[in-house]
């Protein structure tokens, strides 16, 4: 039995088996204890000394309970079998190791009143971890305080992070590497012994690094993890470099890729990584969309405190394929696409403080503008 009066952390208080017994039978006829039960998620109900008085099917699953009483009375860290839950002097919250636990914290701040929502691994006696994000919220029930405790397995997503990083990690220093020894290669060779493999060798590997950086970006701002790195630049220069990457590394199949002679240069201060990706996909779509010998118009100009880009092609998209554009995995080109007109938005309005459009019509083509103001704000 824990010692009741040591902590070097959170209160080891608990209460007593008949009161546990108590507390669990206010939860008997629980409105919505069959829901509960049907969660594939844990759910507990913590009394003031983060005891158990309601646990659902889920999680006497997981810890091997036949009966909800078997857990009554245990916190959540000691029906989980924590080592450091087991080893503390008075339970779970007690261990010294238990001020870095997001369960605990997270229980700790529901009993200010505040819903709480935190990771935390948790390493059992059985040579196991649980990878959990839990929620804790306060309850009010027949005069008492309660904490709902909630938690879903997170393991497989903190391996797909894992795994991620490595790769892009890993890929990226590759590339790099061609990236380098190319150029090195185009600046040492004289003019007359120059040969087109090496220049392309040298595009492809500066396109790689650039699609890289973007599936990096995009992995990242699903996550909302993406900060923005702003960075002063000439919006003719940009979108001049996004023309230079995609003609030198894509065939644009006897299209014209021009820009307009209207076109002015702005600075600004913006996410240089994130506009191009931005610029490039715009470019994509809309030689994609025109036919062989068609032309497609890009350009740039100041709107009041804005910068606006273009790029028009003339071809009308569908009305019944409008409303679907900026979605997720929308594509009318096949299984697999559809990625890059919500990337466009999502980098855009998220993470760039801009706004991006479309309008199409038989008579005139289609044009997408991506508009930005002229200094991004970091919230």
């Amino acid at each position: 039995m824990p010692n009741q009066s040591i902590s070097f952390y959170a209160s080891p208080e608990r209460l007593s088996p008949s009161r546990i017994l108590e507390e669990s039978q206010l939860f008997g006829n629980f409105e919505i204890g069959e829901l509960l039960v049907a969660l594939p998620v844990i759910v507990l109900i913590l009394n003031r000394c983060r005891q158990v008085v309601y646990a659902n099917q889920r999680f006497l699953d997981i810890v091997g309970a036949a009966d909800p009483v078997n857990v009554y009375g245990l916190r959540p860290g000691e029906a989980l079998g924590c080592v450091n839950a087991l080893t503390a002097p008075s339970g779970c919250g007690t261990h010294e190791f238990c001020r870095s636990c997001g369960a605990v914290n997270a229980i700790l701040e529901s009993q200010k009143g505040a819903r709480s929502v935190k990771e935390c691994v948790i390493s059992c006696t059985s040579g196991g971890d649980f990878e959990l994000r839990v929620w804790a919220t306060p309850l009010r029930h027949d005069d008492r305080d309660f904490t709902i405790f909630s938690a879903v397995d997170i393991s497989d997503e903190n391996r797909k992070k894992s795994l991620e990083q490595i790769f892009f990690h890993d890929i990226s220093n590759t590339v790099a590497g061609i990236y380098g020894t190319s150029e090195l290669l185009r600046e040492s060779m004289p003019k007359d012994a120059f040969t087109w493999e090496i220049d392309t060798i040298f595009h492809a590997s500066e396109w790689l690094i650039e699609e890289i950086k973007y599936h990096k970006k995009l992995v990242e701002a699903e996550a909302g993890e993406l900060e923005s790195q702003p960075m002063t630049l000439s919006a003719l220069a940009t979108l001049k470099q996004c023309i230079r990457l995609y003609t030198q590394n894509k065939s644009t199949q006897s299209r014209v890729l021009t820009i307009a002679p209207e076109t002015q240069d702005v600075r600004l201060v913006t996410d240089g990584v994130l506009l191009r990706r931005i610029l490039i996909n715009m470019i994509k779509n809309a030689l994609e969309a025109t036919a062989e010998g068609g032309e497609v118009l890009v350009s740039c100009f100041s709107h009041g405190d804005l910068v606006c880009f273009s790029v028009h092609n003339p071809s009308f998209i569908p009305v019944a394929v409008q409303s679907g554009i900026f979605k997720r995995t929308f594509s009318t080109k096949g299984k697999g696409r559809g990625v890059g007109t919500y990337s466009m938005k999502l980098f855009s309005e998220r993470y760039l403080g801009g706004r991006v459009a479309f309008t199409s019509s038989m008579e005139t083509g289609t044009t997408f503008t991506l508009s930005l103001p002229l200094t991004i704000k970091i919230s």
